[in-house]
């Protein structure tokens, strides 16, 4: 039996996991990648060791900015919103109190990081020549 997009998504979102992500476009990418960040800073992965690689610089530029307004939402949300945050991230309910107090402070936490989070695209490299292929005969 194939795993559900929840466990899937459970296991994408562990730390302790090392993740590659690929899917079609509008499928949560963005979503997934910005909450695995999330899940590495509150489980104390330092900012600069955090690199999140796309394919196009809009990707690179919507990734920095939602998570600049999640650690917003973490550091000034009331009590009840960030833990249906930290919820929807698999955050166990039994570890919410040590997480949520984690949540609050990781805005200033990334804020100030040097180096900080780097969030890039990878430049696209062509190999071989531009050159229209010849016939070649002997």
């Amino acid at each position: 039996m194939h795993p559900t997009l929840r466990e899937l998504n459970r296991q994408a979102l562990d730390p302790a996991r090392s993740v590659v992500v690929s899917a079609c476009a509008g499928s949560g990418k963005t979503w997934l990648l910005v909450s695995r960040i999330i899940r590495l800073l509150l489980a104390g992965v330092a900012p600069s060791q955090i690199l999140a690689i796309t394919f196009t610089r809009k990707a690179a530029q919507e990734m920095s900015g939602r998570l600049r307004d999640w650690l917003r939402v973490l550091a000034t949300g009331d009590d009840a919103d960030v833990r249906g945050f930290l919820e929807q991230r698999e955050i166990a309910r039994d570890g919410m109190d040590a997480q949520l107090q984690r949540a609050r402070e990781l805005f200033e936490e990334a804020l100030c990081a040097e180096p900080p989070i780097t969030i890039t695209r990878k430049p696209l490299t062509i190999s071989g020549s531009l050159e229209p292929a010849r016939n070649v005969t002997a």
